[in-house]
């Protein structure tokens, strides 16, 4: 009776012990397929079209200093030029432009001992005015394993986060050592051929040589680049990159966007 009742305990530990490491190997399993779903998973937004430019005919109120009371012209276009290139909350964008400039009245407000009067002027406004959904191309001028880094126009920034990046259509390579000593060597010599042919350039500052060697090839030099998977060829081998605007950043008066890749 001793003996089989040793024997049922040793056979109902090892039933519970194989229990509970199927149990662990399923936990496992589960969590490793949150784990990927959610690395995987991009928030697209609605698809937008349309241009991220616009124009609008607005309502300003510009302020009037005394050093041009006697030029009512100065100190509207004086207010109009602080505005250009910078995100304008009344009218939702940055100001690109202004045009049509029509004051709507012929006297200025003055309050308490302010000596500045305040004046309700019409303009038409070129404004860039990005929404989330919209498709966008940028310039590319960085890549790393963590984002790819864009200029938009010549002027506005936009980021990739590498978890907006779909893994199954994209992987990271990192340069050989090889690569990119002849990246840095192509860079140096087409930084020499360049300035070679400026007549205008005959003075160099130390920063040149290695601003060009970080770029390459068309390509941005560092330590390696996004590529399509199961292949080299480089999300950046045009030179730019469309994206899709998942969150637009505003920090003061700049705008820049966060997107994602399809």
């Amino acid at each position: 009776m001793g003996e089989k009742r040793k024997s049922g305990s040793k056979e109902e530990a090892s039933s519970k012990k194989s229990r509970s490491s199927k149990k662990a190997s399923s936990s496992s399993k589960n969590t490793t397929n949150l784990s990927e779903a959610k690395r995987i998973s991009i928030p697209y937004p609605e698809p937008v079209e349309g241009s991220s430019f616009t124009e609008c005919t607005s309502k300003l109120t510009v302020t009037l200093a005394p050093v041009h009371s006697r030029d009512l012209w100065a100190s509207i276009h004086e207010t109009l030029n602080s505005m250009l290139l910078r995100f304008v909350p009344q009218v939702r964008g940055v100001v690109l432009s202004y045009s049509k400039v029509k004051p709507l009245s012929d006297t200025a407000m003055m309050f308490h001992d302010s000596p500045f009067g305040q004046l309700d002027v019409s303009a038409k406004l070129l404004l860039w005015r990005p929404i989330a959904g919209m498709a966008l191309r940028g310039s590319i001028n960085v890549q790393s394993p963590d984002h790819i880094g864009l200029l938009l126009w010549d002027t506005f920034n936009a980021s990739i986060p590498a978890s907006f990046i779909p893994r199954d259509k994209f992987e990271w390579r990192p340069f050989s050592d090889e690569e990119i000593s002849a990246r840095a060597a192509t860079a140096t010599t087409r930084s020499a051929d360049s300035s070679g042919d400026d007549a205008d350039s005959a003075i160099q500052t130390p920063e040149q040589p290695a601003a060009a060697a970080f770029e390459a090839g068309g390509n941005k030099f560092g330590s390696g680049e996004w590529v399509l998977k199961g292949t080299s060829e480089s999300v950046g081998s045009s030179g730019s990159l469309e994206f899709v605007v998942v969150e637009i950043i505003r920090a003061n008066d700049v705008l820049s966007v966060t997107g994602a890749l399809r």
